[in-house]
């Protein structure tokens, strides 16, 4: 059997999982705090695609720690209920992660909980915990478990990772206590395992209960020697877990808890197959892992025996089945961008503080009940579809038209499918992104799209093939007019030079050299300034960033990849940061800029400069129409944005004709 190790059964206590492959918890905050009728739905969704084992996303406690799903109360029973019967006619089985978050956030207005005074950056400094309080805690994860099993889960999981309550008991770095809590190890370890015994009494020694540790990576922080030991002492009490799941990261350094796609797949095994080593129980682990041959060479070598794929599963739910269907050139690839699932979680938070997840390649995750494939509604009057323009928001487009049964037709300017993706994967560390693109191509064939590369398209050609519909999705070009929105009057001088450049001259090398000293600026805030400040740098060229924003590509804070990149480019020495400014002009060899704030200009070396201004929609198209088609224009065409939202357009279009 093809991959026989991932695919084998696991049991785990007395429940037997049909496959090794796992879905570890992850917030979706599609109920904001409630398990809705959507979160059910998204379970649902990859249980039919052949998942052998889920968790509910991270469960909070109590209200103190509020979390994506909150199990404050009874009223979750009914909801955990019905969220087994819609998943377990498919035999994937469901564990409920039960955490408190303790410093990393509090009940909104509250000052959060913790085990000392001490203050994250940008949070509320905590409260130590009082005795009563630690009680409180210790005896809303027993209810937790209760509720989890009165609701037909198949088992329960502490979380004691990533930086949260019980790990901050258990670091001296965070716990300053004097009492029976604090001090020495096994003080700092009797809330945890406190924790684990009233939770262990209250389902019962046959009932799934395992934990989530990990290495915080990070100097002084509770590495890899440290889980050594707490991993050591939970397994000298026996029976107390049945199986250790292992991740890393922390508040400190998150990007590393859920890597983007700079990260290697299985980046997290290198700390954590050394703890997973000391233990003879079922074992987990995660890291970036898209597909069942990396995940099945994890378990052959002994690592793990269940691999993590949780963001895999939110691209395509039905990993599991198209593998064993022999289809997995058709599985959807995560690309690691982290802007839909993580960053839809940072972005336009509600009262609990998150927002909701998404995917940026696929559209339909987290609105299985309305926009999955599966209930795609076929077309009833088949028609001709051109679509002009073959970058993603146009296959998109193409795709979702074709499965409904539109005769499709994709017109690209160029030799090659993908648009500015195809020049986006050039940057360091972002081939990944190329991923979905190439697996668009592949969809227009298995589709039958008629694809016609170095297709221009203009009025005379629509008008010949008549089509009954048209997609525009013809991009957008870089503005190179000097027009900059941090000085609006001040029109920047010298833009018309050789050496002034956009970023696609610079990384498809149709610029004759790159000079010693070079500027990027900056003022749509997205991966594209970051892209072109990476290639430069790794050019050998000192590089000047400068945004006329107040922070570093801010608009990919919420997908955790800012401070990643900052490191990357502040490893090589020869990159500087300048925010709020503007630029007055370029030399053949330097740049005048301005603070915003006023004061002296300053001149920066730049023999080269990047200009990252925004684009202008290709829409020419249009006026040589007569108005007698119906036309959708998608993606940079519309309103130059960023891959999210070409995809959510393209989707949209491809429904709407």
């Amino acid at each position: 059997m093809a991959y026989e190790h991932v695919l084998s059964p696991l049991q785990v206590n007395k429940l037997e999982i049909k496959n090794r492959v796992l879905r570890t918890a992850h917030g979706t905050n599609l109920g904001f705090g409630e398990l809705h009728d959507d979160i059910i739905a998204y379970h649902e969704a990859r249980a039919k695609g052949g998942v052998g084992l889920s968790m509910v996303e991270a469960t909070g406690v109590h209200k103190s720690g509020p979390l994506t799903l909150n199990a404050f109360d009874d009223e979750i029973i009914p909801r955990y209920q019905a969220l087994m019967a819609r998943v377990r006619p498919h035999g994937m089985k469901m564990i409920s992660q039960l955490n408190h978050l303790g410093a990393v956030m509090g009940n909104p207005g509250d000052r959060p909980w913790s085990a000392s005074e001490f203050t994250l950056p940008g949070n509320l400094m905590t409260i130590a915990m009082s005795q009563e309080q630690i009680e409180i805690i210790i005896d809303a994860f027993v209810h937790g478990a209760r509720r989890a099993m009165e609701g037909g889960l198949d088992g329960i999981e502490i979380h004691a990772a990533h930086g949260f309550l019980i790990q901050q008991f258990i670091s001296p770095v965070t716990n300053k206590r004097d009492d029976e809590y604090g001090g020495s190890f096994e003080n700092r370890m009797r809330f945890y395992l406190e924790i684990l015994r009233a939770c262990r009494k209250e389902v019962g020694p046959d009932v799934v209960m395992g934990t989530r540790v990990g290495p915080h990576n990070f100097p002084g922080g509770l590495n890899v020697d440290e889980h050594i030991e707490i991993v050591g002492r939970i397994m000298e009490e026996d029976g107390l877990i049945d199986y250790l799941n292992v991740s890393h990261g922390s508040p400190w350094n998150s990007h590393k808890v859920i890597g983007a796609m700079h990260e290697p797949t299985g980046y997290e095994l290198e700390m954590g197959k050394h703890v997973t080593a000391v233990v003879d129980i079922p074992t987990f682990v995660t890291g970036r892992f898209r597909n069942l041959a990396d995940a099945d060479a994890v378990i052959a070598r002994g690592e793990a025996d269940m691999v993590g794929m949780a963001r895999a599963h939110i691209a395509d739910p039905a990993i599991v089945a198209k593998t064993i269907a022999g289809k997995e050139d058709e599985i959807r690839p995560c690309i690691g961008c982290n802007q839909g699932c993580i960053g839809g979680l940072n972005t336009a938070p509600g009262w609990n503080g998150f927002g909701r997840m998404g995917c940026v390649v696929n559209v339909a995750a987290s609105h299985e009940d309305r926009l999955g494939e599966d209930k795609l509604p076929p077309t009833d009057t088949p028609r001709h579809v051109l679509v002009v323009g073959g970058g993603p928001a146009g296959m998109e487009a193409a795709r979702i038209a074709a499965l409904r049964g539109h005769r499709v037709t994709l017109a690209e300017a160029t030799d090659k499918l993908g648009g500015t993706v195809q020049i986006a994967r050039l940057a360091p560390n972002h081939e990944g992104i190329g991923d979905i693109v190439d697996w668009l191509d592949r969809e227009m064939a298995r589709l039958d799209v008629d694809v016609r590369l170095n297709q221009w398209v203009d009025g005379a050609f629509v008008k010949d093939l008549a089509p009954d519909a048209l997609i525009l999705a013809t991009g957008a070009s870089p503005r190179m007019s000097g027009i900059q929105n941090g000085m609006a009057a001040q029109t920047i001088e010298g833009t018309d030079q050789d050496h002034v450049i956009p970023t696609r001259q610079l990384l498809t090398g149709h610029h004759n050299q790159i000079g010693k000293t070079a500027m990027v600026f900056d003022e749509v805030g997205g991966y594209e300034a970051i892209g072109a400040a990476e290639f430069l740098v790794e050019q050998g060229a000192e590089v000047t960033f400068v945004t006329s924003l107040p922070a570093f590509a801010p608009r990919m804070a919420p997908a955790g990849i800012i401070k990643p990149a900052l490191e990357r480019l502040n490893a090589k020495g020869t990159f500087r940061l300048i925010t709020d400014a503007w630029v007055e002009k370029f030399t053949e060899d330097s740049a005048t800029i301005h603070s915003l704030a006023g004061g002296p200009s300053e001149d920066i070396a730049a023999e080269t400069a990047v200009l990252i201004t925004g684009g202008r929609p290709n829409i020419d198209l249009l006026d040589e129409l007569d108005g007698a088609i119906e036309v959708h224009t998608i993606g940079d065409a519309h309103i130059p944005n960023f891959l999210p939202s070409a995809f959510a357009q393209g989707n949209m279009a491809g429904r709407a004709v």
